[in-house]
């Protein structure tokens, strides 16, 4: 038996796409029979790759105040140091 399944994607709806559907999209565009550097293929899965990453940022929580220049004054202080030396 012979079959094909054909997609028909669009990138504007990528930010509306729950996560499965964005996941599977993503296995989609690396599996295109396209070829090597096809660049509307290319184009499309680096669009999918980027919302992946977009919604991973979104959702992770990040360090805002890890590192200040406040904290280097007192460490420097500590050690003895004088801090613009």
């Amino acid at each position: 038996m012979k079959l094909r399944i054909a997609f028909d994607l669009d990138s504007a709806r990528l930010p509306h796409y729950t996560d499965e559907h964005l996941a599977q999209l993503w296995h989609v565009t690396q599996a295109n029979p396209a070829p090597f550097g096809d660049r509307d293929a290319c184009h499309f899965a680096e669009l999918v790759g980027r919302e992946i990453v977009r919604r991973w940022l979104a959702a992770a929580p990040v360090a805002m105040w890890t590192h200040q220049a406040a904290h280097v004054a007192p460490l420097r202080a500590a050690e003895g140091v004088g801090v613009l030396s």
